[in-house]
């Protein structure tokens, strides 16, 4: 088996410096999305070419890859004994990711063969309409900010200069992996759950002790 400098050595000087910031990116932003744009579809190929060494290489600090067959690369932590820094959201940015990753699987399950799945803000304001929210948070700034933080990490892009009636969220499927699914389907079961009750017995349907998190540049 080839040895991480024999790997290192076969690749050419202009493939060094591609790895290099396939490294960087992946580092900084924990997701390479390959239908972003013709950048990260290079890089994702690039690193779906040469897994074994970017998984040897990234191995000796604490992470290892993961190629999707739906064209993401993640980062993520493969040694217990490594404390990597966590990007903690607040309880309304949980929610928002949560409503994105509810609309996103809609989306899927419905049968969407685009290859860019976007949504409206009024769909988004639909969503986040269930949770009640009762004045606890300026929405339109805090969206904002929550959105913005999620584009960091390749999950979403908003294009911010586009008319208001004309402005979309697209909706990567980076998405999917932002949290493990089962603590997103348990969430989003709990909320349904009490969502359907809320009429009836008058509850607050967050769960206050939601906490997502996310690799941290």
């Amino acid at each position: 088996m080839s040895t991480i400098n024999e790997m290192w050595d076969d690749l050419t000087s202009s493939e060094q410096l591609v790895f290099k910031k396939c490294c960087r990116r992946l580092l900084k932003e924990t997701f390479i999305v390959r239908d972003k744009d013709d950048d990260n579809r290079k890089l994702f190929f690039f690193v779906s070419k040469n897994e074994v060494l970017f998984s040897n290489y990234l191995n000796l600090m604490g992470f290892d890859i993961v190629v999707k067959d739906n064209g993401v690369v993640m980062l993520q932590n493969n040694d217990s004994d490594v404390v990597i820094s966590k990007q903690k959201f607040s309880r309304f940015q949980s929610i928002i990711l949560c409503c994105l990753w509810t609309l996103y699987m809609d989306k899927v399950q419905s049968g969407s063969l685009s290859k860019q799945i976007t949504i409206s803000f009024p769909e988004l304001n639909a969503e986040l309409e269930k949770f009640e929210f009762k004045g606890a948070f300026d929405i339109k700034r805090d969206i904002k900010t929550a959105l913005q933080l999620f584009a960091r990490y390749n999950l979403i892009f908003v294009n911010w200069n586009a008319p208001d009636n004309e402005r979309v969220i697209v909706l990567y499927p980076s998405i999917q992996f932002a949290l493990d699914e089962s603590e997103f389907a348990a969430f989003v079961t709990v909320v349904r759950e009490r969502m359907s009750n809320a009429d009836s017995q008058n509850e607050d349907v967050v769960d206050e002790s939601f906490d997502a998190e996310g690799e941290e540049e």
